[in-house]
């Protein structure tokens, strides 16, 4: 894996191509042990682990309007993000991570301001997404895009996630 201390402000967002799975799973898998591996709950603690099949397929999953991106530095994956589409009016904001070390760079607004781009040229009403509780940074960047806290889609959901939406069209 790249070293992310020495990786250049140039960096780049560009659709998941074929072979980018293992890079894409490692960054996922990793910032998410950053956050939770001392997790007191097992379910939190290991949640992310069994939850990665669509990233495995992604070049199947996010085909009809869905799309998963990269964010790429020296050949790297250093962030990621994806729209899932749910139905003809809403999709959802997926797989945002951004490599610990490139954090606070614009990386994740970057990915973000493209994935609702995207959702509005597909034609969708809503995005919605999740974000785990204790991720309070990214919960400050999705409510500074306008994204809006909503109901928990999920069984006991806010237990450990907090939700959201954002209207794309009037």
């Amino acid at each position: 894996m790249a070293d992310f201390e020495r990786l250049q402000p140039n960096w780049k967002i560009r659709p998941f191509r074929l072979g980018d799975a293992p890079a894409a799973r490692r960054l996922i898998e990793s910032v998410w042990h950053e956050h939770f591996h001392h997790h007191p709950d097992p379910f939190v603690r290991d949640f992310i682990y069994s939850r990665l099949s669509d990233v495995d397929k992604a070049e199947t999953v996010y085909g009809d309007r869905a799309i998963f991106l990269c964010a790429i530095a020296e050949d790297a994956i250093i962030g990621t993000g994806a729209i899932k589409r749910l139905d003809d009016r809403e999709c959802e904001m997926t797989r945002m991570f951004v490599a610990s070390p490139c954090q606070g760079r614009g990386i994740g607004r970057a990915i973000a301001d493209d994935l609702i781009g995207f959702a509005c040229n597909a034609g969708y009403d809503r995005i919605r997404l999740s974000s785990n509780n204790a991720l309070a940074a990214s919960h400050r960047l999705y409510e500074r895009m306008g994204f809006q806290p909503t109901s928990p889609w999920d069984p006991a959901g806010d237990d450990y996630s907090r939700y959201y939406v954002l209207r794309i069209s009037e």
